[in-house]
């Protein structure tokens, strides 16, 4: 309790020394997606609230808004694995009382079929993707309802609507992801709150070159387009406020996802093995 109420007093002194009362939450503030995005909302005014696992990336960032766009940025280094750091969190968005914004960011991927990748990682995934979100939007959504409005963006992935060989969890998380923002807009649009699952394919984020320096991956064709984590997030805010809920970023990606439900199941299976394997360091037959 000690340890949190100097959050509490910084968040709410940041509100009487900026002209701004607008605060945002962005978990994985320090990757390309949830970068631009602590970028973006700075430039509109609103403090921040940043979190990652790396605190010196994030006070990095948190000089550099402030500096640049004369917002006030809090940063908490957060690992979302770790239930005592995440039930610390769930308690200090609980109280903290007025959240104008949450920005669902944090994630990661894999490079393993199911039986080569440990069990360890998956389940960490399946925390971080799902029960932290979960548990996050779930802490502030009363907030929210309460004050009439307020916006979450939730990043899932295109990979939502495409299960892969070598992505197996991640897929599914991401579906998760999917249909729980669509539920959850259906549940409190009536509030006035805005609600978005972000649906991005490949994007330069450093994502994809994380898993290749592990050799979980040899690299992906280089004919898939891949698009700048700043397009993303211009593409989602402009859905945001145009009311998209499932928001999907590039012309080539939403070819795609609409391509999949019509295309033949075992032609997709072949298909998407054969990627897998150019794609993969190993794969199961």
């Amino acid at each position: 309790m000690k340890q949190l109420l100097p959050d509490f007093l910084f968040l709410y002194y940041m509100f009487s020394r900026t002209k701004s009362n607008l605060l945002a939450v962005i978990t994985g503030a320090t990757g390309g997606i949830g970068r631009s995005f602590a970028k973006h909302l700075a430039s509109q005014k609103y403090n921040l609230l940043l979190t990652d696992m790396d605190q010196k990336s994030l006070k990095a960032i948190a000089h550099e808004l402030k500096k640049q766009y004369a917002v006030e940025v809090k940063t908490q280094s957060l690992n979302l694995t770790n239930e005592k750091h995440l039930s610390g969190f769930i308690y200090k968005l609980k109280h903290i009382g007025k959240i104008d914004m949450l920005v669902n960011c944090a994630g990661f991927g894999e490079g393993e079929t199911f039986c080569n990748e440990k069990v360890e990682h998956q389940l960490k995934m399946i925390q971080v993707h799902i029960t932290a979100t979960v548990l996050i939007v779930h802490a502030i959504l009363p907030g929210m309802i309460k004050q009439k409005k307020g916006k979450i963006i939730t990043v899932a992935s295109l990979s939502a609507f495409i299960p892969s060989p070598g992505s197996s969890i991640y897929a599914a998380t991401k579906s998760f992801l999917n249909s729980f923002m669509e539920s959850i807009y259906m549940e409190v649009s009536r509030y006035g709150i805005q609600v978005q699952s972000l649906c991005p394919g490949l994007t330069h984020t450093g994502f994809q070159s994380k898993l290749k320096k592990t050799g979980k991956r040899s690299g992906l064709n280089k004919d898939i387009p891949f698009m700048e984590a700043d397009d993303v997030v211009n593409y989602s805010l402009n859905c945001l406020n145009s009311g998209t809920v499932v928001c999907i970023p590039g012309l080539f990606n939403r070819v795609v996802k609409n391509a999949i439900p019509v295309f033949p199941r075992k032609a997709f299976y072949a298909i998407s093995k054969k990627i897998a394997e150019k794609n993969l360091k190993r794969l199961v037959n």
